[in-house]
């Protein structure tokens, strides 16, 4: 297991170059670039110039991503060039904000699917599966960004039940603040989260129910809910328990939209702040930390499944 693991962790190398060096190009090939975003239009073209040799951002594409590479592998993650804020203190800040957020929405999801799922599979083509199926289609459908929308103008504004914007209100840092604050950004990250895991159980619930080993059960008399309960659920989770390893990078990047439309202070509206000034610190330092956590949630999956059923093989799996 320990070797498996090292292969993976080797394969991380080469990936980030990959994955940085392609941001770092497509960052460059737009347009304007951060000076534009922090300049005014009365400067002159010699002051913007200044400014760009400050930054560095009159050297070659090359020099620049070789001197922030060759940081990052110092650990010096360096400076927003919009803000001047270090980064790696950003991130600090952010990152269990963003945690705190989608860690308990992912896992209500998360058991919400398992309990939908797997009602929905133990009967296919049934008027309760339909149901549950109209649901999840239904919430596929729906845009994120729209539904929080939606939220904030019934809750927020007609209702006033909770704050719109924001993880704390002005002055205030109690726990019930916090819990208004984090009521709706939550509802969103479940609605958006639970559809397509309620499938993921509910194809395997069906699929489990031709299985012989139910045949049998049936035969000896056990009741639809026994042999879901202690029969169907287990193999059904074997596959499912490595939706937690995949759900790593989500835990960090995965709520960009919510996050913007609540002004949730977290990594996604960190990273969309820096896009639209194209601050690319930020943004390399941000697509690193996702593509890191890529690699380590399937390294996880894999792990998870093995140890669910020692007798799959690692190398078997890895194949």
């Amino acid at each position: 297991m320990l070797m498996f693991a090292a292969r993976r962790l080797a394969q991380l190398v080469p990936m980030l170059l990959i994955v940085t060096a392609v941001i770092f190009a497509l960052i460059n090939t737009a347009g304007y670039d951060v000076v534009d975003a922090i300049t005014t239009p009365s400067m002159s073209e010699a002051t913007k110039e200044a400014m760009r040799a400050k930054f560095g951002l009159d050297q070659p594409l090359w020099v620049q991503y070789g001197l922030w590479l060759g940081n990052v592998v110092q650990g010096d993650f360096g400076y927003s060039l919009v803000s001047r804020h270090s980064i790696a203190a950003d991130l600090a800040t952010r990152i269990p904000n963003t945690i705190a957020l989608i860690g308990p929405a992912y896992l209500t999801a998360f058991i919400l699917a398992i309990v939908l799922g797997l009602a929905a599979g133990s009967r296919p083509g049934s008027r309760l599966d339909r149901i549950i199926d109209g649901v999840c289609s239904v919430a596929i459908a729906t845009p994120t960004f729209w539904f929080a929308l939606l939220v904030i103008f019934v809750f927020g504004f007609q209702l006033r039940a909770f704050p719109i914007l924001g993880m704390h209100s002005v002055g205030r840092t109690d726990y019930a603040d916090y819990l208004a604050h984090f009521a709706m950004p939550f509802l969103v990250l479940v609605v958006a989260l639970f559809p397509n895991l309620t499938r993921y159980v509910r194809a395997a619930a069906a699929t489990q129910q031709a299985e012989d080993y139910v045949l049998v059960q049936r035969a000896f008399g056990a009741g639809r809910w026994t042999i879901l309960s202690r029969h169907v659920s287990r193999n059904v989770l074997l596959p499912v328990i490595t939706q937690v390893g995949l759900a790593v990078p989500i835990l960090v990047t995965g709520a960009i939209v919510t996050e913007s439309i609540f002004g949730w202070p977290g990594v996604g509206e960190y990273l969309l702040t820096a896009s639209s000034s194209l601050d690319y610190p930020v943004i390399l330092t941000v697509l690193l930390l996702s593509a890191v956590l890529v690699v380590l949630g399937n390294l996880l999956a894999d792990l998870l499944y093995v140890a669910a059923d020692p007798r799959i093989r690692l190398g078997r799996r890895a194949r």
